[in-house]
């Protein structure tokens, strides 16, 4: 198979040759034509010239055979350079003539539109060969047609002006074809640099390659040109972003929209496995760019979908969450017990039974506060769990006073995942800071959404990461799979139309996370809607 480059300059040089062979033909033919007018006009003004001469007349209306005419129309046609000065009569009787044999014939081609009295240009066969020619009438004294004055010039002299523009044409032909030959060549080897020395069997077989394996493989695959728009999307990538199949081609922006996303395609945040939550799904991105002999030829995302483990994460802090709980219990209860039988060993029964009645109210206090004030009893058990994972932590956790969700919630697994995100990175914080640890819940039924503001007394939020906390990935924890508890926070809030913030604590150390979800919370059975 011939290489690319070759077949292509094979291919421009027929081009340029068959462009200039047509191109060189039309040339030709108008030049013909151009010559074969000129010299029938040339042509006319002599045998105008003729015409105008009175004795030519005079002996033609005469019959005068004596040689006058002869002699007169010779000696305008070696003057003028005419191949013949032809005067007949009315007849078609010549009285001049080249060849002194044909003086008295008839003659070859018809007279008649000229004895009709109007002027003739032609290009016609005669007895001296082919020539461009005109007829004018030839008029007596008195107005009447006597006769008819043929000029012409034989094919042989235009042929000869033809031919003496062969050489600039021929040399036009070579100096053309030479620049379409070198622009050819110069075109090839562009091309040649644009595919990296690929031949053409070679980048389709690639090009097969790619579509086989960009959308066979599981990861999600983005490619980016240098002027920021989209190349490639594959399957995946689709399924994982929720872009359309339009949307390779478009400006990324457009595209994709403004948020993390769009910031990783575009190389605007750096960084391995980078967080994405897009939608419902987790996705872990990785942003290479590409580069081939110092040129940058965009850059490809691969996306890793990370939903399936988040969710057995979370469900795995949960599981762990309450194993912390139940611990924390337990080692509660064996440090009573403990002490309730020294107690006894000791003799000490009135004591005793005062640690008995201070202990039992204790947690029945925790206990009667949320069955009182909480009726969602899967929120009241999450509360008391995260209250023996507190304690064993040394943090306080206390439900606000004001506190109050008389009905259970729409969905509870939104309201789980809300409140245990924000406790959990409230213990965390609280456990970090300086001051006496402690974390505050309030929840509330805002006309049935669920108000959630939870505070604690750790070091608090800068106002300058206040944003970048609830994005994916952001931690202040250097520990991997980190960062995504108050970024599912703010897209279930907002997916449901709600909000989520924190800001300072304004009597004392620490930050203050609120979230508001709507219609998260049953009505009242029998409320007006």
């Amino acid at each position: 198979m011939r290489r690319l480059s070759t077949q292509i300059l094979v291919f421009q040089v027929l081009i340029v040759a068959g462009t200039l062979i047509v191109g060189l033909a039309l040339a030709f033919g108008g030049e013909q034509s151009r010559v074969d007018d000129e010299y029938e006009r040339r042509a006319l003004a002599v045998a105008q010239s003729v015409a105008a001469m009175p004795e030519v007349a005079r002996a033609i209306d005469a019959a005068d055979r004596s040689g006058v005419v002869q002699r007169r129309a010779e000696a305008i046609r070696r003057s003028s350079g005419m191949a013949f000065v032809v005067v007949t009569d009315r007849k078609g009787i010549r009285y001049s003539h080249p060849n002194v044999e044909r003086i008295g014939e008839r003659v070859s081609t018809d007279p008649s539109e000229a004895l009709a009295g109007r002027t003739v240009l032609a290009v016609e066969t005669g007895t001296l060969g082919r020539s461009a020619r005109a007829k004018v009438p030839l008029r007596g004294a008195d107005g009447r047609v006597v006769g008819v004055v043929s000029v012409g010039i034989l094919e042989g002299a235009l042929h000869r002006e033809i031919a003496d523009l062969v050489p600039a044409m021929g040399l036009y032909l070579a100096v053309a074809l030479a620049l379409g030959v070198g622009a050819s060549l110069l075109l090839a080897r562009r091309l040649k640099r644009q595919t990296f020395g690929l031949e053409l069997d070679e980048v389709a077989a690639l090009v097969q390659e790619r579509e086989a394996m960009l959308h066979g493989i599981r990861e999600g695959v983005i490619i980016v040109d240098p002027g920021g728009r989209l190349l490639l999307v594959n399957d995946e990538a689709r399924r994982l972003t929720g872009l359309p199949s339009s949307a390779a081609g478009a400006p990324l922006d457009e595209a994709v929209g403004p948020g993390r996303l769009a910031d990783t395609l575009a190389g605007r945040v750096r960084g391995n496995d980078l967080l994405i939550v897009r939608g419902e799904n987790v996705i872990v991105a990785n942003r290479t760019t590409v580069r081939r002999d110092g040129r940058e030829l965009g850059a490809i995302v691969t996306l890793r979908d990370r939903t399936e483990l988040e969710t057995l994460v979370r469900e795995l802090d949960s599981v762990r969450s309450l194993s912390d709980a139940m611990r924390a219990q337990a080692h509660e209860f064996s440090n009573r017990l403990h002490t309730l039988a020294g107690m006894l060993a000791m003799g000490h029964h009135d004591d005793a039974a005062r640690f008995i009645v201070e202990v039992t109210e204790t947690d029945e206090q925790l206990r009667r506060e949320l069955a009182e004030r909480i009726a969602d009893a899967r929120l009241a058990a999450l509360l008391l769990a995260k209250s023996a994972v507190a304690t064993e932590r040394g943090v306080s956790l206390v439900l606000s006073e004001d506190s109050r969700l008389e009905h259970d919630l729409v969905d509870a697994r939104e309201g789980l995942t809300l409140l245990g995100n924000l406790v959990d990175n409230a213990l965390d914080a609280a456990a970090a800071g300086d001051g006496p640890p402690l974390v505050r819940v309030h929840l509330a039924d805002e006309a049935g959404a669920l108000l959630v503001r939870v505070r604690d007394t750790g070091p608090g939020v800068p106002a300058a990461v206040r944003a970048a906390v609830f994005e994916p990935g952001y931690s202040t924890k250097a520990q991997e799979g980190r960062g995504v508890g108050l970024s599912l926070v703010r897209q279930l809030v907002e997916r449901r139309g709600g909000w989520v913030e924190v800001e300072d604590a304004r009597d004392g150390p620490g930050a203050v996370f609120t979230a508001w979800l709507p219609e998260a919370v049953r009505p009242e059975v029998g409320a007006s809607t």
